[in-house]
């Protein structure tokens, strides 16, 4: 026992809740239509209030205490250096790089012309400036081999630069051919024109997009140095004060994709991911999960609720009083609090299936007297006098499992807490008010006084409960049931990755880990911030060496190596091929009348070459395909000049662009820091001087394991580092940490207010016990399904014990009340606690079903918890009650049923 000054007061301030507590339910009784209606007007008013104020904070950054040290360094970061914050990254793929380079060219232009959504643009390796010098980042070799290929491409070069055109080509054809013929030299790639020649002619014919690759056949794709996959990336603007901050610009950009053409008929394959885009995914998937499983979860508890209470005045007074409650709290919320976040706004499933516990045990606990002959006034009283103080301990204790978040540094949970604490007030207030009014307004039907439950289809199998004849043999299953949890426990795991919680099909979680798959454009980058750019060189020099990065960026890294040798490989070239003569090549023109004629005359050239080469040599196999390709086409267009114009297109289409880029290439100047672009630099040297290190991972990031040790590899090296690895990494490590210190107040709280209200150590472990077992065996069962703690269902723990606890003292309250173990198994307390948990279990189930995986993982959790719950409330609990039993009319049932 507490001390006695303190258990004399304790008992005096229970005496006189439970009198307001009876007083307030027989007020709501007597004066049943002014309660009614004034609980209805404030619903209505709070309905107008949400209405009208409702928001929702979309910003993630604020899901995180901006005091701690992790989260100073980003924010300094992104002080710094804002241009990768929020960013939309689409990839393009070509089935080449002059494809890739020029639709990243039309791309960004109509994203400038949009600035209403997108404030920014970068092309990393685009513009003029890489146009003219990308070719300085080839390695000397890689140069070298590039320029011999243009000089055996130069015939062809020359020719095409003054008239690229199909005529032009088909001409040059011709004259290497008759050159071949009379035993000349042949000219080098004849053969692989000609096959790109047959495939831009099969293409045509059947439909499909093709377009010679001329940058290849010039130079090998050297002039290029970006390939074929390109990158563009976005800073849309975003509409915090929407549900999908970036949906606007989203649709903006992928309308303009559509209009442009950008597509696979093209010979393009786009992916759109980034930051926003796996945002916007999300809280899509949430949005749509969320609706679903409100839905479902109000559909799924009427039906429980009919089978529970048999009775629809019941029925609709719990959920009448469910309605008003979330009406009440959302209003209050929004008055007091402000927007929702995004975590916050999960209070509504969480409200419903914890919150119509109250009403489960207020109205079973009432059919039981109302069965047992008292009328409708005095059952509410003695309903009031036998279960108030259990409903408001089961609520405070709930309450305080929410309230449990506040003083975490976990930001977005806090407003959950508060919400959700604070709901769980509201709903017991509406319990014994709104729902003793509605009863009394609409009560049910006055029956002859019976001696058994409500229920008598369960009656038989509750009867015989064994619990009391087998309550050793149980309570030692338990206990090695709780040693065999124990390893599994040590094996359980916590998923830091918010990838998890996006559906894995989604565009961009698809394309997001398609670039994590390769170091050079993993978006999972490392961030420091050197207070010059001399400290950043040094300090990514120290960066490369470290194993699991495979290099680290500054703005000297964007200064090619060898320069004076590259550049002196490019004068040589541009004597035999002058820069001048490509930068302005002539447009192309329709084809010349005679298209058609030299067609069929380039076809019977293309017989004779292949008859002198024969058909087993490269070149006399591809003169015959070509030959072959087209005579079909003669055979299906004739001399159509539509078909014959979109031949021209098909092989002639992308010359002009190649000659340019070719002559920009050869044009390459000394590159200093000076000349680099000033979008460039403004990247990775602020105006005060601070220069950017940019740190890339040798591994593949999807796995936790590397992600962590990435982050503390480069942090022994570099302790500012930030960047999104460093915030997933420290972020989850402090999630975890927030959870940990609310589970650890939840359970002293809630311990400390057991141990005043019920004034009894003993009957406070009563309580526990069963939770810290619940608690065991669900975090046991979660390592041996699979399933990981996340982000998203981390909030299980505290959650538990708040549930828990509030079955747990339904439970022991009747126990302490007098009634024995045996018989009070034939109450309505235990039946109200199935009926109860299996109702909030419905709500949780619905989550577990989610479109969402982050929602159908929190729901899958809750699940298996409260069934943890359920189990050791009805099945441990009762056994333990036995062991503190010495009621004379206990032993003797038990000796009775032992004959």
């Amino acid at each position: 026992m507490i001390w006695s000054p303190i258990n004399h007061f304790l008992q005096r301030v229970g005496k006189v809740y439970l009198g307001a507590l009876i007083r307030l339910v027989d007020i709501s009784q007597r004066h049943a239509r002014v309660v009614f209606a004034t609980l209805l007007a404030m619903a209505l008013l709070g309905l107008v209030y949400t209405a009208t104020h409702f928001a929702v904070d979309t910003d993630t950054s604020n899901a995180l205490s901006r005091d701690l040290p992790f989260q100073k360094l980003e924010h300094a970061y992104q002080r710094d250096f804002p241009q990768e914050k929020n960013t939309i990254i689409v990839v393009i793929n070509g089935k080449d790089s002059a494809l890739a380079g020029r639709a990243v060219d039309r791309l960004s232009q109509w994203l400038r012309a949009h600035p209403r959504q997108f404030e920014n643009v970068y092309i990393p390796g685009g513009g003029s400036f890489f146009e003219r010098n990308g070719i300085l980042y080839l390695s000397r070799q890689d140069l070298q081999s590039f320029a011999n290929r243009v000089t055996d491409a130069q015939p062809l070069i020359a020719k095409l630069s003054q008239d690229p055109s199909l005529s032009g080509l088909l001409g040059l054809m011709n004259q290497a051919i008759d050159q071949r013929l009379q035993g000349g030299a042949s000219l080098p790639g004849l053969d692989r024109i000609f096959m790109e020649m047959r495939k831009a002619a099969d293409a045509q014919m059947a439909g499909q997009f093709y377009q010679v690759p001329w940058g290849s056949l010039m130079g090998g794709g050297a002039t290029d140095a970006s390939g074929r996959q390109r990158f563009v990336i976005i800073r849309p603007v975003l509409d915090y004060h929407s549900l999908e901050p970036a949906d606007q610009a989203l649709r903006a950009l992928r309308a303009g994709i559509t209009d442009l053409h950008l597509d696979q008929a093209h010979g393009l394959d786009l992916g759109i991911t980034g930051e926003a885009v796996l945002d916007s995914e999300q809280l899509k998937t949430v949005a749509a999960g969320a609706g679903f499983s409100l839905g479902l979860t109000f559909a799924v508890e009427i039906l429980l609720l009919v089978v529970a209470l048999r009775s629809l005045r019941m029925v609709s007074g719990v959920l009448l009083g469910l309605i008003v409650g979330m009406i009440l709290t959302t209003a209050g919320a929004l008055l007091m609090i402000g927007p929702f976040n995004l975590i916050s706004v999960a209070f509504a499933i969480l409200f419903i299936g914890l919150g119509v516990d109250f009403g489960i045990q207020f109205c079973m606990r009432y059919r039981e007297e109302v069965f047992g002959g008292a009328p409708h006034p005095e059952a509410l009283r003695r309903v009031a006098r036998g279960l108030g103080s259990a409903l408001s301990l089961a609520a405070l204790a709930a309450a305080l499992s929410f309230y449990a978040f506040v003083p975490t540094s976990y930001a977005g949970i806090v407003d959950l807490g508060l919400i959700s604490g604070t709901s769980m007030l509201i709903a017991l207030l509406m319990t014994l008010t709104l729902l003793p009014a509605f009863l009394t307004l609409w009560p049910a039907r006055q029956r002859p006084p019976v001696h058994s439950l409500p229920h008598p289809g369960l009656t038989p199998a509750l009867v015989r409960y064994p619990i009391h004849r087998y309550a050793y043999g149980v309570l030692a299953m338990v206990m090695v049931l709780a040693v065999l949890a124990v390893p599994a426990v040590l094996r359980a795991s916590f998923d830091f990755n918010p990838l998890s919680l996006i559906d894995p099909h989604a565009e961009g979680v698809r394309v997001f880990r398609q670039l994590l798959a390769e170091p050079g454009t993993s978006p999972y980058r490392i961030e420091i911030v050197a207070p010059d750019l001399s400290s950043a060189n040094a300090l990514a020099a120290r960066l490369d060496k470290l194993p699991a990065v495979s290099q680290a960026v500054t703005l000297s890294s964007y200064i090619p190596a060898e320069q004076s040798e590259k550049l002196a490989v490019l004068q040589n070239l541009q004597i035999l091929v002058p820069p001048f003569s490509l930068l302005m090549p002539a447009a192309l023109q329709p084809p010349a009348a005679d298209t058609g004629a030299v067609l069929t005359d380039f076809s019977g050239r293309l017989v004779a070459l292949s008859m002198a080469e024969g058909q087993g040599s490269p070149t006399g196999q591809a003169a015959m395909q070509l030959q072959s390709a087209l005579q079909r086409f003669h055979h299906r267009y004739g001399d159509n000049p539509q078909a014959i114009n979109a031949l021209q297109e098909r092989i002639m289409g992308g010359l002009p662009p190649e000659l340019q880029r070719l002559g920009m290439a050869l044009t390459a100047a000394p590159v200093t820091l000076q000349s680099l672009p000033e979008d460039l630099r403004t990247r990775y040297v602020t105006p005060q001087g601070q220069a950017r290190i940019e740190v890339f991972p040798r591994a593949n990031l999807s796995s936790n394991a590397a992600m962590l040790d990435f982050v503390r590899n480069v942090q022994q090296v570099a302790p500012q580092a930030a960047g999104a690895p460093v915030m997933l990494v420290e972020g989850g490590e402090a999630v975890l940490a927030a959870f940990q210190e609310a589970t650890a107040i939840a359970m002293i709280s809630i311990s400390l207010l057991l141990l005043l209200v019920l004034r009894c150590w003993r009957d406070t472990l009563l309580v526990m016990a069963p939770l810290l077992l619940a608690a065991l065996f669900t975090v046991a069962s979660m390592s041996y399904l699979g399933l990981s703690f996340n982000l998203g269902n981390i909030i299980v723990l505290p959650l538990l014990i708040g549930l828990g606890v509030a079955f747990a003292i339904y439970i022991v309250a009747r126990w302490r009340s007098g009634t024995d173990v045996a018989h009070m198994l034939q109450t309505s307390t235990p039946l109200a606690v199935f009926f109860s948990g299996i109702t909030t279990l419905s709500a949780f189930g619905s989550m577990a079903i989610s479109l969402d995986p982050g929602m159908a993982s929190l729901g899958k959790t809750l699940s298996l918890a409260l069934a943890m719950v359920l189990l050791c409330i009805l099945v441990v609990l009762p056994a333990l009650l036995l062991l503190f039993t010495h009621s004379p009319r206990e032993q003797g049932i038990a000796q009775d049923e032992g004959r």
